[in-house]
Order: C-alpha cells, then sequence, then structure tokens
C-alpha cells in the first residue's frame, strides 16, 4: 500500500522579522545617543562657507559681548561668573543697545546650561547670537 503524502509548501523568506530588528536598532539608537560633544553641533558660519550677501543699512553696529559657558553650567563675563539676575540684566542691556552675543561653550560645558542660556538670550530680545568655537590650527 502506497500512502500519498501531501505536497510540501513551498517555504517563503520573509522580511517581516529583519525589519522588525531594524526598527527595533534604530529606536535603540535614537534613545541611546546623547549629544555631549558640542563640536556635533552646528555654529556659526565658518571661512568656506559661502558669506550670505548683507545690505549694509541691515549690519548691526552695537557692542559685541562674548560669554563664555564654563564646563560647570556657570556663564562668564570677561572672567568674572555671572549669576542669573545679573546674566538677566546684561542680556536686556545689550538687547537695549542693539548689541551681539557670541556664546563660547567650553568643550565639556553641559548642554541643558547651553539650552538655558539660548533661552534667556532669546527671551531678552537678542536677535544676534551665535555660538562660537575655537578650533587649533594646524
Amino acid at each position: 500500500m502506497i500512502l500519498a503524502r501531501p505536497a510540501r509548501p513551498a517555504r517563503r523568506v520573509t522580511l517581516v522579522p529583519l525589519i522588525d530588528v531594524l526598527f527595533i536598532l534604530l529606536v535603540y539608537f535614537m534613545v541611546t545617543s546623547v549629544y555631549r560633544d558640542l563640536d556635533m553641533i552646528p555654529l556659526a558660519e565658518t571661512q568656506d562657507a559661502p558669506q550670505a550677501v548683507t545690505p549694509a543699512k541691515d549690519r548691526r553696529t552695537g557692542p559685541v559681548a562674548l560669554l563664555r559657558l564654563t564646563a560647570g553650567g556657570e556663564v562668564a563675563l570677561r572672567g568674572r561668573t555671572l549669576d542669573p539676575r545679573g546674566l538677566r540684566e546684561f542680556l536686556e542691556t545689550t538687547a537695549a543697545e542693539g548689541g551681539r552675543l557670541l556664546i563660547l561653550p567650553s568643550g565639556s560645558a553641559p548642554l541643558q546650561a547651553l539650552t538655558r542660556l539660548m533661552d534667556a538670550t532669546a527671551a531678552a530680545g537678542i536677535i544676534d547670537a551665535r555660538l562660537v568655537r575655537i578650533e587649533a590650527s594646524p
């Protein structure tokens, strides 16, 4: 007696498990990545970048101030640390004079401190604020 076995269905390779794994990896890397290295954040224009043509009447002629963000998250102006009230007064004065602001964060400055400083700058009404960094010469 010969028994007829049913034919096996052809096996198909599906991509669903691969897509699931790739999605899980994508979410994992998005959640675990932390931007602590401030060199990864795009900063002010470099000399290699093409300069935008700005009419002379739009250029700001007010004072330029350099604020340094220390590794501890404190804001320093001309070597002196500013408390939050002093910083607010300084930013409001600079905004009233139409001044420009350069922010120089140290390489190990907390990102949250930089965000707070940028928020305070915007709240004070300073229009021209830029992040700068010092690069080593070759």
